[in-house]
């Protein structure tokens, strides 16, 4: 089968679209102003998402309990009428009386009840940390997946336009004589297909936008601008030139060169360090040790002391001062219970710290791997898997040209190419987010 050289160049600036540089058609430039955006729109999250309110409130709540924690007992003031006989008459002893009484607390219980008060605001500050942490990285992750739409969307115009000139070509070719109605068919078929795909990646980026919306406390339907994963962020996952890339090793399944990370063991330990749930989770801890204390402190007696004045009619005034102290009879039953619920508590808050810990490490660790897992990946898209797609699709393209290649292998030879391009860029989101949910649990930036 023959073509022109007018169908000829016209499929050849068609297909440069997809066999581009590289660079830019695995990746694409993100505008200079992306991660201004991003960071915008992470800014305006901690200010108004309902969460982060409901947890900044939480500790104006937590410290307005300090006082009232750490106040004496309010004194008792006291009206009576006293030794009125109930027949009649009058007694000496009758009299009217006032007076005031107040409990005085051990000393040091006051200062433990603070303490615990104290420690709770501890806590929940930490939380409001921890809050707003994985709201950025919600903000991240919402806005990547956009990104991802987005670029996929263009890489689907781009083979949709490859299509429309495929079909022009096809049909020039059945309306001649040398081609086939099944060739027309088949280019109809893949643009129908890219149509089915495109309508799908817009409706998650409507879901997407939806999400980042609601992280925002705003319409859900309010715009948001095409996105990308930020150059620095790219730059970290995979080298800006393929010629860059390297391997720790020849064997296969060898991780990519060049980790931007610091070491696991200290990613680890900067978690540990860092990490607002477990600063809450110390504070609470904090907390409790007190409440132990104060625990213990309620063995020894509080004291209540009162002042009554009486006057009497006809007699001397008097004057009752009174001093009163419980007796633990009850010690087995009250107090010695509340220490050890106390102890109990603390045991437990220690024995889920040390969870925690483990947890964390092994979700750092978790984290990490996914992280060299997916620079790999993009590694082995750059450095060969993409290339060997243009090449095999410039192949079947000459070959067509040449007749000496069906239709069928020139679609099968785009859509594979089109795979490992989309590929690429779910990698490179996936890489993002994984960054984003290392950088939470650390608690801060990991990257250079």
């Amino acid at each position: 089968m023959r073509i022109s050289s007018i169908s000829r160049a016209a499929i050849t600036a068609a297909l440069s679209f997809i066999a581009g540089s590289p660079r830019v058609a695995a990746q694409g430039s993100a505008p200079a102003n992306i991660a201004n955006d991003l960071d915008s729109l992470i800014a305006r999250a901690l200010v108004m998402n309902p969460t982060v309110r409901a947890a900044t409130l939480r500790v104006s709540a937590a410290r307005a309990r300090v006082g009232p924690a750490g106040a004496r007992p309010d004194p008792l003031l006291m009206a009576a009428l006293q030794n009125q006989p109930l027949s009649g008459g009058r007694d000496p002893m009758t009299m009217h009386m006032i007076g005031i009484s107040r409990t005085i607390p051990y000393p040091g219980k006051l200062p433990l009840r603070t303490r615990a008060a104290e420690r709770e605001v501890d806590a929940t500050a930490a939380a409001v940390d921890a809050t707003r942490l994985d709201i950025a990285r919600q903000v991240r992750a919402a806005y990547y997946e956009i990104a991802y739409a987005d670029r996929s969307l263009l890489i689907l115009e781009q083979n949709r336009d490859v299509l429309a000139d495929v079909i022009r070509v096809t049909e020039v070719h059945y309306s001649v004589g040398t081609g086939s109605q099944q060739d027309v068919l088949r280019a109809r078929i893949e643009a129908t297909r890219l149509g089915d795909e495109a309508s799908a990646l817009r409706e998650q980026r409507s879901a997407q936008v939806a999400a980042l919306n609601a992280l925002l406390d705003q319409p859900s339907d309010t715009p948001v601008r095409a996105a990308a994963v930020p150059v620095r962020i790219a730059r970290a996952a995979i080298s800006d030139s393929a010629s860059h890339i390297r391997f720790v090793s020849d064997s296969l399944g060898a991780p990519a060169a060049g980790s931007p990370l610091p070491s696991l063991a200290s990613l680890q330990q900067l978690a540990v360090e860092n990490n607002p749930m477990l600063r809450e989770h110390e504070a609470r801890i904090a907390a409790q040790t007190a409440r132990v204390a104060g625990a213990v402190k309620e063995y020894k007696p509080d004291i209540d002391v009162s002042l009554q004045y009486g006057q009497r009619n006809g007699s001397p005034d008097m004057v009752t001062a009174l001093v009163s102290v419980p007796l633990p009879i009850q010690r087995s039953r009250k107090q010695d219970q509340d220490v050890a619920e106390a102890r109990a508590e603390l045991a437990a808050l220690e024995a889920e710290h040390h969870a925690q810990v483990n947890e964390l490490r092994a979700r750092v660790a978790k984290v990490y791997s996914d992280i060299q897992r997916e620079r790999t990946q993009l590694a082995l898209e750059v450095k060969a898997i993409i290339p060997q797609g243009r090449a095999a699709l410039e192949a079947a393209t000459a070959n067509y040209q040449a007749g000496k290649a069906d239709l069928l292998t020139l679609l099968d030879a785009r859509a594979t190419l089109f795979t490992y391009e989309t590929s690429y860029h779910r990698l490179l989101t996936d890489f993002a987010q994984s960054l984003a949910e290392l950088e939470q649990i650390v608690g801060k930036e990991v990257l250079p």
